[in-house]
């Protein structure tokens, strides 16, 4: 048996320490160690990765395995941030705009919402590898909650099959929504190369900091 057990609780279940304490809690949830600070904030990390390589494909919107992670008890709180890196090789096939979108729900498919969405540069005919790499940051929580996302690319150079010119940053904003009751909720993304798009995703990190 280990030296130190916890129970795994809500974050609800945690009372608010004094002034100068905080409480350090496994959550049921999403099972990662967290804290509760003397202001009632939580602070927790996630993260997920894949294992195998998926594709060729992308030619439709397709969740990106593996890139999900849950939401833990708490939900998400202003501050909330989340990354992912994608390692992308295409062939020669497909020149469209690649969308990338953020999906919450309890599928981990694309049959989650998707409440930010970030449209890549076109690409072009010629075969190419590269890293995506997607930030979203929760502005605010409530009824009217936002979601910030950027997307940039780093890839073998300018004006090559992943990309057709060399300013790849784009950056776009969900509507609001109520983010207030996302706890148990997968948060994960969901990509469509266009078009004959023959995408193989070798590697795909994420990083949740809650």
């Amino acid at each position: 048996m280990s030296d130190v057990l916890l129970d795994n609780q809500t974050g609800a279940s945690v009372g608010t320490p004094g002034a100068g304490a905080s409480g350090i809690f496994v959550d049921s949830t999403a099972f990662i160690i967290c804290t509760k600070d003397q202001n009632g904030i939580y602070r927790g990390r996630s993260n997920n990765c894949a294992i195998a390589s998926q594709g060729a494909g992308f030619a439709s919107d397709t969740y990106v395995t593996n890139s999900n992670v849950l939401v833990p008890s708490f939900g998400v709180q202003a501050k909330t941030k989340l990354a992912w890196r994608i390692s992308v090789s295409k062939t020669g096939a497909g020149v469209a705009a690649p969308v990338f979108q953020i999906r919450i729900g309890a599928a981990a498919s694309t049959a989650d919402t998707s409440r930010v969405s970030l449209t890549g540069p076109a690409q072009t005919a010629v075969i190419d590898a590269g890293v995506y790499n997607i930030m979203a940051t929760v502005r605010s929580v409530g009824v009217s909650g936002v979601i910030q996302g950027t997307l940039d690319l780093s890839h073998n150079g300018a004006a090559v099959g992943l990309a057709n010119n060399d300013a790849s940053a784009v950056e776009a904003a969900s509507s609001a929504f109520d983010n207030t009751a996302l706890a148990g909720l997968n948060i994960g993304l969901s990509v469509n190369g266009g078009a004959s798009a023959a995408w193989t995703v070798t590697q795909v990190h994420v990083e949740a900091d809650w």
